[in-house]
């Protein structure tokens, strides 16, 4: 994925070129930049930093965060979040002709494999929609009024119940046109494709009324699977008794049975009624400390996984202000990375007391970033500050080239308008300097050669 995002990102900054007078303000990226870029934006996201104006992030005055400065320069940051590309641009506009995702279809395709090959899903799954912040022009922009973004682009997510490790996404982009990416948009057949790789597994999916029917709790049961899901109450197979009446009784509970299939009605207030569906093998038991179906316990206990994962992302998030909605997505492709890495690196020391979120996730950019900052270390002219910080980290510094003595330039400390060549280097950060603003001791050659008596 890196690679691929890298190659697409320096194909855009070739295409570039000409907009800038100075090669250097539109150099090409490589892998060890761009997850260094990764890296803070998991620093800045656990900083609260998201919405916070870059220049203050990046500030001098005791204020910033000088791994971000050690990084690269805030001009530098801002630039490759623009530049940042996840297709080939040339080929883009022949590809949107059959594909509203084509200009990410790639890396949220290899993003989702890789999920699904680092992970095994537990006992139970739950499918449920998730809602990336988003008010950009977008043609699928979707308006969900029960979610906290409100506006944004629908994700149809797969997750363990337990752990909230997201295993398998489908973007909600409307109707496609006619070619290999038209998908139908019914809830039945997008849970079909989110499930399929898990047939015949014995899991138990968990689902709220917009997904289930007994048409699709009879499928799962075909391909190995069962089904704990609330049901809507218009439709046809719930029996008249099963819905709200003022006349039953709160706490009372009713239970039907169809083949393997079974219907629970459960009355918490009164006039009021959940209605769930289940394919799990049940014999209408009641919870005695509860008064409550045990079906509805379960269903309790494990519907919550995929608004758990929008939770846990809004609350360290690398999401910036962005008008472009390929880039709004990649920033909760990050966001669920960070959580997934987390859960994967805790099921590998089950034993051992896990880190704190806020821990993993500053841990997580630091080593991203570990690898830049070794090249970064490389750079003679960096300010003295930066490179205390990275001596002090412990950063591979190799080991220093000769510098010309013939050379001369412009001293770094006199003011823009002045233009005082010099040759003289300052012997800490090897910068040019004229005689104005540098010291020189003079000694003799007897106190030179002579050692200083010690007290």
């Amino acid at each position: 994925m890196i690679d691929n995002i890298v190659t697409c990102t320096n194909l855009y900054i070739e295409n570039k070129k000409q907009n800038f007078p100075r090669d250097r303000d539109c150099k090409i990226t490589s892998s060890t930049e761009i997850q260094a870029l990764f890296g803070a934006l998991y620093i800045i996201a656990v900083k609260k930093g998201n919405r916070v104006d870059v220049r203050e992030l990046w500030s001098t005055d005791g204020t910033g965060m000088i791994r971000l400065r050690a990084a690269f320069s805030y001009r530098r940051f801002l630039f490759l979040l623009r530049a940042l590309r996840f297709d080939n641009i040339n080929t883009r506009k022949e590809r949107q002709n059959i594909d509203k995702l084509a200009a990410i279809r790639d890396i949220y395709s290899d993003f989702v494999k890789n999920c699904m090959n680092n992970y095994i899903p537990g006992e139970f799954i739950t499918i449920d929609e998730m809602l990336h912040p988003f008010r950009g022009r977008c043609g699928f922009v979707q308006y969900m009024p029960q979610k906290p973004a409100k506006y944004g682009i629908k994700i149809y997510a797969l997750c363990d119940s337990r752990t909230y490790y997201t295993w398998n996404r489908e973007i909600y982009c409307g109707q496609q046109r006619d070619g290999p990416f038209q998908t139908s948009n019914k809830p039945s057949d997008i849970v079909r494709r989110l499930v399929d790789p898990l047939k015949n597994s014995k899991r138990n999916l968990t689902t709220d009324n917009y997904y289930t029917s007994y048409p699709i709790a009879d499928y799962l049961l075909q391909n190995g699977l069962t089904l704990i899901g609330t049901i809507k109450k218009n439709k046809k197979e719930i029996p008249p008794e099963f819905l709200p009446n003022k006349a039953r009784i709160v706490g009372s509970s009713l239970f039907g049975f169809q083949d393997e299939i079974n219907l629970v009605s459960y009355v918490p207030k009164k006039n009021k009624a959940v209605i769930i569906l289940s394919s799990v093998d049940d014999k209408g038991e009641v919870d005695e400390a509860t008064n409550k179906p045990t079906i509805i316990l379960d269903y309790n206990r494990t519907k919550s996984g995929v608004d758990t994962v929008d939770q846990k992302c809004a609350f360290y998030t690398t999401q910036r202000t962005t008008r472009r909605w390929p880039l709004a997505i990649f920033f909760r492709i990050l966001d669920i990375t960070g959580i997934n890495v987390e859960i994967g690196f805790n099921n590998t020391k089950p034993t051992e007391e896990s880190p704190r979120r806020r821990k993993f996730l500053n841990e997580l950019g630091v080593s991203l970033m570990e690898h830049h900052m070794a090249e970064r270390a490389k750079i003679i002219t960096l300010p003295k500050d930066i490179r205390e910080f990275l001596s002090r980290y412990q950063t591979t510094v190799d080991e220093v080239p000769a510098i010309k003595q013939n050379g001369s330039g412009r001293c770094h400390v006199c003011s823009a308008h002045k233009n005082n060549k010099t040759t003289v280097r300052c012997d800490s950060c090897y910068q040019f300097v004229c005689k104005s603003h540098c010291r020189k001791t003079v000694q003799c050659d007897t106190c030179l050669y002579t050692p200083m008596e010690e007290d």
